[in-house]
């Protein structure tokens, strides 16, 4: 995919995400369909340019209006849901792309239904306890009613967003109360939309019976779990792999410092190694200390971060040259999981769509 000629590579797995559907679709069941979320360039995998994954499915979710428009470039013909309600300036866009929009926005869908020579397709967010977007249940009637009004809307769908929901059970059930009531609200309307959807990827296994007919599932299709208790319930492959090589080779004596602010004081002879990785790549909290990368499946404890390098205590690792791959994880003796617990109060999904642009991806086949 990339035609980059940097050391540094995230190694995507198509197999292993193609397998990841599978095996959550088995769990789901048949009835159930999978949003798939693409939003932040799928969370670094980019696989939201590879029209032979996403096409497996009927409808995709983004965050915004650019994201779903490169999608269709790459020949997707299914729905796009833009997850966030767009503003005025996409209108133009939405037309022309036929996108499917949040319609939580009153006045927003005005001024779109009043520029439409066709129908256009919103799904309906309810505010249950995000606050983030959504209509609230209190204005829920009165929306419906000046809705009725435009022409150019159809209502196809129901949603809203856990605040919590691998983590906070209890407040999770009340959101879930709330969209009940919203969807009892919305048929005393006499609509009843195609598609009713709250369960992301830690929902599906809490609240397996809130299902209805679709889920947004996001960080589980890339092989990552949004709360490790999940492990045993679903067998996912982690698809990406972040690698690197060695840019230069060093001996510091006793004394001797590295990193900004002295962050290193060598106790002895020391081989330092640089590597071409760093904040400015992403973990931008990463600290030194108990962080790691794997040489020689060895352990190299990283003594010194920059925004474009890292150093390294090689001393103990034999055979290391500027040939040797450095991988800053392989989801085996280093994983995204670990690496979320040297950069504090940071998760999986955050680490992974905080890798910059400037790492080239490669997508390819399956390893294991």
């Amino acid at each position: 995919m990339s035609n980059s000629c940097r050391a540094t590579k995230l190694i995507i797995e198509k197999k292993c995400i193609l397998k990841n559907i599978e095996n959550i679709q088995k769990y789901l069941g048949n009835n159930v369909e999978i949003m798939p979320i693409l939003k932040a360039n799928a969370y670094g995998t980019y696989i939201n340019k590879e029209l032979d994954i996403i096409e497996k499915f009927n409808i995709v979710g983004v965050s915004l209006v650019d994201e779903a428009i490169e999608i269709r470039k790459c020949g997707y013909k299914g729905d796009i849901l833009i997850l966030y309600p767009p503003v005025e300036s996409e209108i133009e866009d939405i037309i022309k792309y036929d996108l499917t929009i949040n319609g939580c926005n009153f006045s927003f869908l005005k001024l779109l239904n009043n520029k439409l020579n066709r129908k256009i397709k919103i799904h309906l967010e309810i505010e249950t306890g995000m606050g983030r977007t959504g209509v609230l249940i209190s204005k829920l009637n009165e929306y419906l009613k000046e809705m009725k009004t435009l022409d150019k809307i159809e209502l196809e769908g129901l949603f809203t967003h856990f605040s919590s929901s691998s983590k906070d059970e209890e407040f999770s059930k009340v959101q879930i109360f709330r969209f009940e009531k919203a969807l009892k609200i919305i048929n005393e309307n006499n609509l009843y939309p195609k598609f009713i959807h709250i369960c992301n990827s830690g929902a599906i296994f809490n609240y397996k019976e809130y299902l209805y007919n679709m889920v947004r599932i996001g960080i589980m299709i890339y092989g990552y779990y949004p709360n490790p208790k999940f492990k045993d319930i679903i067998k996912l492959y982690p698809s990406m792999t972040l690698k690197t090589s060695i840019s230069f080779i060093k001996k510091i004596e006793p004394g001797d410092t590295v990193g900004y602010n002295k962050n290193f004081v060598a106790k002895r002879d020391t081989i330092v190694a640089t590597i071409p990785f760093g904040f400015g790549d992403g973990f931008i909290s990463l600290e030194t200390g108990q962080a790691y990368v794997l040489i020689n499946n060895k352990k190299a404890p990283i003594i010194g971060i920059c925004m474009d390098n890292m150093m390294l205590d090689i001393t103990d690792i034999p055979d290391v040259d500027y040939n040797t791959e450095v991988y800053i994880w392989d989801n085996k003796n280093i994983t995204v999981e670990q690496i979320t617990d040297w950069c504090k109060d940071l998760c999986n999904y955050e680490i992974l769509s905080s890798l910059s642009d400037r790492i080239p991806r490669y997508i390819v086949g399956d390893k294991r």
